[in-house]
């Protein structure tokens, strides 16, 4: 790959942010978002704040797509299955969730 093609990380005079960085999780934090809170461990990003991640350590990728011919659906069906490194998310801070639902009505 050309090095014209490679994207330059931004410098502290452009702007570049280098204070702390902190992630919120919680029990209910699932799927693509606890993917996410787990590369953020992994990768030292910052201090993770809240309650292990809920759902089971693992992710699904790459998809073969299907063409069902009575519905004419497109479908697309996992088939590989990754596993992080570690079980479980390491929190930096335990800090308990507390659902209030008047907080969450429209």
């Amino acid at each position: 790959m050309p090095e014209s093609d490679l994207i330059k990380p931004i410098a502290p005079e452009d702007g570049h942010y280098a204070g702390n960085v902190y992630l919120l999780t919680s029990g209910k934090t699932f799927s693509a978002a606890a993917s996410f809170a787990w590369t953020f461990a992994e990768c030292n990003i910052g201090t993770i704040i809240g309650e292990e991640t809920g759902g089971m350590s693992v992710c699904y990728g790459d998809k073969l797509w299907y063409h069902l011919p009575v519905s004419d659906l497109e479908c697309g069906i996992s088939f590989k299955r990754f596993w992080y490194l570690r079980a479980c998310l390491i929190i930096n801070v335990t800090v308990r969730a507390v659902s209030r639902r008047a907080d969450f009505r429209l």
